[in-house]
């Protein structure tokens, strides 16, 4: 018997109506300029470029030539996020459809297509995290959950092509079919859409399973999650040991492909390589560090969320806990971490805000002057600040200074093959210029990596004599300048805009974010 989707969710009216509130606010948080901010950033051209690979046939993991090119790991991370990446673009026929051409505009369409999918996923994220917390808590605490997730500042991050963005539709899946188990013993369960439904409890089980490998196939982080949605199958199962075997099987099985696709490629010792080189990378950034910046981006959802996780303790609601206990564990152990690896426990922090604020306005059991319930008036007080607060960053442009240097070299490569020239070009510069010559344009070209603030375009005779040992200030005196980009943003200096959020953006990074700088020899 097939379920329609809609089956696996009881909505009323009134629901419906609430619903749309959180849902509308976060599509224009997650769709409004996306190309504008935030800034284009060096790992969105890692896993696009993995993605592009997908989409040109030669398969999810790069050659060995490609990565020493781009001196990136060539075991980083699990597949399923660029397979995932791949078959979405590859529906709307990316990039072809788009038919790139060598100018801003264009160029610009390329970076768009990601950034909406992007987009769209946080609006799924909204979604789940509504149904997620209605089940556990209540609609009051749902609608205010979805409606933080959806507009405090701190969620601009989630517009990003990270694979932290692609995972969390999978593992609130994950987490919300473990919801949907608890009913009565050996019972199949009523799924209600104006008709009444039953699904068996093993369907749902192993659907919760296959979305948390998924989770887990993305990024390896996510099997800190293990706990938090293997101790809900138990309980909600009846404490049944059989159904958290059930669901544990997909759990293991499926990030197992990754190992297994280098066995059979025999790779297998690159795969070793590559996995613990990632576990030994390090950052001058701790976990204390993280959150600092998360307070700094967005101080009134770290201190709610943080409060709301005391008070969920105190009332000894402990799924809250195993949501981020087992992740910040892991965070600390290991020596790499930016404040985008906490995107997984932003809806933890949402739902304890949530919580905490609903609990607190019923105890004080009081209404505003108009008879507005004080659950409501709290929520949109806070709505408001945190929807002012991202639009402010959201209808800023921080990128076209990016897209001017990308269509400058793309012309020069475009010219430059158009010419019949038999030599390549070797490109220098930071990778995530890569990308859109060599596969949007589909032109043949060596690249160097050298993370600085100027692309290098030169011949392939001085690429050769710069290969083996490259240095800036060599190479800045071989070639002429082009042209010089540089952001603008309303006649501000941007390394002083008074937005935290901003300011952040601009100075934690390694790509080049103020200027770019394009040179030729030739």
């Amino acid at each position: 018997m097939k379920i329609d989707i809609c089956s696996l969710v009881k909505i009323n009216s009134t629901s419906f109506i609430l619903l749309t509130i959180p849902l509308a606010l976060s599509a224009f948080t997650h769709l409004w300029n996306p190309i504008g901010f935030p800034s284009v950033e060096g790992d969105e051209g890692t896993y696009i470029r993995r993605a592009m690979l997908v989409l040109a046939g030669l398969g999810p993991q790069e050659s060995t030539q490609e990565n020493d090119m781009l001196h990136t790991r060539l075991y980083g991370h699990p597949y399923f996020g660029q397979l995932f990446l791949a078959s979405v673009l590859g529906l709307v026929g990316y990039p072809n459809s788009l038919n790139p051409s060598a100018d801003e505009n264009s160029i610009e369409l390329l970076y768009f297509v990601p950034r909406v999918l992007m987009g769209i996923l946080a609006i799924v994220d909204t979604f789940l995290i509504y149904q997620i917390t209605k089940r556990h808590y209540n609609r009051n605490t749902a609608l205010m959950a979805s409606v933080l997730f959806a507009v405090m500042p701190m969620t601009w991050i989630l517009r990003r092509v990270y694979l932290d963005n692609l995972l969390m539709p999978f593992l609130l899946s994950s987490i919300l079919f473990a919801f949907y188990l608890k009913g009565p013993k050996n019972k199949d369960v009523s799924l209600n859409f104006g008709t009444k439904y039953k699904i068996s409890k093993n369907i749902l089980i192993l659907l919760s399973g296959i979305f948390l490998g998924l989770a887990i196939y993305t990024k390896i982080p996510a099997f800190t999650m293990i706990p938090l949605v293997g101790t809900m199958v138990f309980f909600n199962s009846g404490k049944s040991m059989r159904s958290v075997g059930i669901w544990f099987t997909p759990v293991i099985l499926i990030p197992l492909f990754w190992p297994a696709h280098a066995l059979l490629v025999g790779q297998f010792d690159d795969w070793q390589k590559g996995v613990l080189s990632q576990l030994g990378r390090t950052s001058s950034m701790s976990l204390i560090d993280a959150l600092n910046t998360f307070f700094r981006i967005d101080p009134l959802l770290f201190l709610l969320g943080g409060a709301g996780l005391v008070f969920a303790a105190i009332k000894r609601d402990f799924w809250l806990l195993l949501w981020v206990i087992p992740y910040f564990i892991f965070v600390s152990i290991d020596s790499f971490i930016n404040y985008h690896h906490l995107i997984p426990l932003l809806p933890a922090f949402c739902i304890a805000a949530a919580k905490l604020i609903y609990d607190a306005s019923i105890r004080i059991r009081k209404e505003t002057i108009r008879q507005i319930p004080l659950p409501i008036y709290i929520i949109s007080t806070i709505g408001i600040f945190g929807l002012v607060s991202t639009s402010i960053l959201i209808t800023m442009d921080i990128n076209s200074f990016h897209f001017e240097g990308y269509a400058t070299l793309v012309q020069h490569i475009v010219n430059y093959t158009d010419n019949s020239n038999n030599n390549k070009l070797t490109i220098i510069g930071p990778p995530i210029y890569y990308w859109i010559p060599k596969y949007g344009f589909h032109k043949d070209f060596n690249f160097i990596t050298m993370r600085n603030d100027s692309i290098f375009i030169v011949d392939d005779e001085t690429g050769k004599m710069m290969s083996n040992d490259i240095r800036y200030d060599d190479i800045y005196n071989s070639t002429e300048l082009i042209s010089t980009f540089r952001v603008k943003l309303n006649n501000y200096d941007v390394t002083k805009y008074p937005f935290t959020s901003l300011t952040d953006e601009l100075n934690f990074h390694n790509n080049p974010l103020h200027k770019i700088d394009v040179r030729s020899n030739y």
